[in-house]
């Protein structure tokens, strides 16, 4: 099998996921070729009877009627693609004075029905039944879909959920209404609220089909510098002042997408979506993890500045970390004090007695001589080897890094800072720069160091720990972590679960996340 190893990686290399394009409609289904005045027709008769609270025992059987007929109008308002105004006006309709808590138009190129797009990959579709027809705006951010990129948006692209209703209560001509459920859940119909329809599924799977955060791991792994351009903090929605960020922070030979099922289950729920916001962040994971942090800092420390920029009403102080495998010892080695510890464990001679340029002494303050990050409330730690996998040890793992082709910057200036203090460096091997495999053996440096660093007293620490239920919990392991290496002392809560490694999809766990975050402060 060995000899082969290098054909498989090489076809892996070689396979590319397309470019995914947003579904652009070009014909009417044949489902929706009704007339549009029939089809109005009976949107209208359907409204007056939820308007009217005498027929409450119809309300059930004309809100069903209601959206299917607004469903089939929607699929002509969208067929073919033109101006949402010059659409609306050829159905005899148009759209309404934008409300604050409906959806931005000129924020988004395309929509479609949420019921168009597959969820299989997250689990349960997660759907919230009402008035009105879910759909998924698209904001384009690449280059071809020309919209300019906000800061902290996915480099895809971004997803919206929305409700679409035709509206039969402001004036004579019928009115397409595009609520934003996240904002506003529910709309008023004759005098009382109504719950407005929404599919809370649809767009964060379609985020994912968009393919790109989550596109070949092991290439994430083997080419590290393929992907560094993506290296970020990405928001799954933009900023909201009023909601406590969750920071999901995957492991190696993985992607933001690892939590995708996780998330789905989150954001089925009302109170998570009325308390929490979602944010990834993503890293090639063939870099040490020790270099991944300092990374991980910088834009913790730029999203906590552009909180404070746009209103943060105290949220971004409460804001908690999610962390799978080696994302635990990237979070870990942020948010505690390094003192000396990383510093002391590869190099002999202090600080000011290094040979070295600018450059080279920036790279190790940001790196082993930081300032933590200060501000989660808590961290959850999923799998995590704190001190480290035997597993990295072993013959495949160790050819496998080898392969491993770190980011040429990163590589220069390595080793320029190893030249310049010839004999003053600790190493486990001279020949050769440590890559993420490397640095999750039990006995390199910085898994050594990381035992040092102590928690702040302010963050509240949670471990939820796999087992595959092989002899006792002291020599158990999820098959990649052991239980004696993933186990902290001194936490707030460890749960252990009947896992593999890959926790972040196992029910148990994610209903211990769920109790940790309902533990938080209720938002501002």
């Amino acid at each position: 099998m060995p000899r082969f190893l290098p054909l498989l990686l090489a076809l892996v290399l070689l396979t590319h996921c397309g470019a995914p394009t947003p579904p652009q409609c070009r014909s009417i289904p044949r489902a929706s070729r009704q007339p549009a005045p029939q089809l109005i027709a009976e949107a209208r008769a359907a409204w007056r009877i939820l308007e009217n609270r005498s027929r409450r025992s119809e309300w059930a059987n004309a809100q069903a009627r209601y959206n299917l007929a607004v469903g089939k109008l929607f699929d002509q308002l969208r067929c073919p693609s033109r101006p949402w105004s010059d659409a609306a006006a050829s159905l005899g309709t148009c759209l309404a004075p934008r409300e604050p808590d409906d959806a931005k138009l000129d924020a988004v190129q395309v929509m479609f029905p949420a019921s168009s797009v597959n969820t299989n990959s997250l689990g349960e579709r997660k759907v919230t039944p009402g008035l009105g027809l879910p759909i998924v705006g698209w904001c384009d951010q690449t280059a071809e879909g020309g919209a300019k990129r906000a800061m902290f948006a996915p480099p895809t692209g971004q997803p919206f959920s929305i409700t679409a209703l035709l509206r039969f209560d402001r004036g004579n001509v019928p009115s397409w209404q595009f609520l934003a459920p996240l904002q506003k859940s529910e709309t008023t119909l004759g005098g009382r609220s109504v719950k407005l329809a929404a599919d809370w599924s649809a767009g964060h799977a379609f985020y994912w089909h968009m393919c790109l955060l989550d596109d070949l791991t092991v290439q994430n792994v083997l080419l590290p510098e393929r992907f560094q351009e993506e290296i970020g903090l990405y928001f799954g929605q933009p900023y909201d002042p009023d909601r406590i960020p969750v920071v999901f922070v995957h492991g190696v030979n993985s992607s933001p997408a690892t939590f995708k099922q996780m998330v789905n289950e989150l954001a089925g729920q009302e109170w998570f979506r009325k308390k929490y916001q979602v944010w990834y962040f993503n890293y090639p994971t063939g870099n040490p993890w020790i270099v991944t942090s300092a990374a991980f800092r910088a834009f913790m420390s730029e999203a906590k500045t552009y909180a404070k920029a746009h209103g943060d009403r105290g949220n971004i102080d409460k804001t908690i970390i999610v962390a799978h495998s080696m994302g635990g010892l990237v979070t870990r080695s942020s948010v505690c004090d390094p003192k000396q510890c990383f510093y002391k464990a590869y190099f002999k001679v202090p600080f000011d007695q290094l040979k070295l340029d600018a450059r080279g002494r920036q790279i190790i303050q940001n790196g082993l001589l930081y300032k933590p990050v200060d501000y989660p409330s808590r961290v959850i730690l999923l799998a995590v080897p704190h001190r480290g996998s035997p597993m990295a040890e072993r013959y495949i793992f160790s050819w496998l890094s080898n392969l491993i082709k770190l980011p040429k910057r990163l590589t220069v200036d390595l080793v320029d800072i190893t030249l310049r203090n010839t004999g003053t460096i600790l190493l486990q091997n001279p020949n050769r720069l440590p890559t993420a495999i490397d640095t999750l053996t039990p006995n390199d440096p910085s898994i050594r160091a990381l035992q040092e660093l102590k928690f702040p007293k302010h963050i509240r620490i949670h471990s939820i720990i796999g087992e595959l239920g092989h002899g006792s919990l002291a020599k158990s392991s999820d098959g990649v972590v052991p239980y004696w290496s993933a186990h902290l002392e001194g936490v707030e809560s460890e749960k252990v679960v009947p896992s593999s490694h890959m926790i972040t999809d196992n029910p148990e766990a994610i209903r211990e996340v769920e109790r940790i975050l309902r533990l938080s402060e209720k938002p501002n």
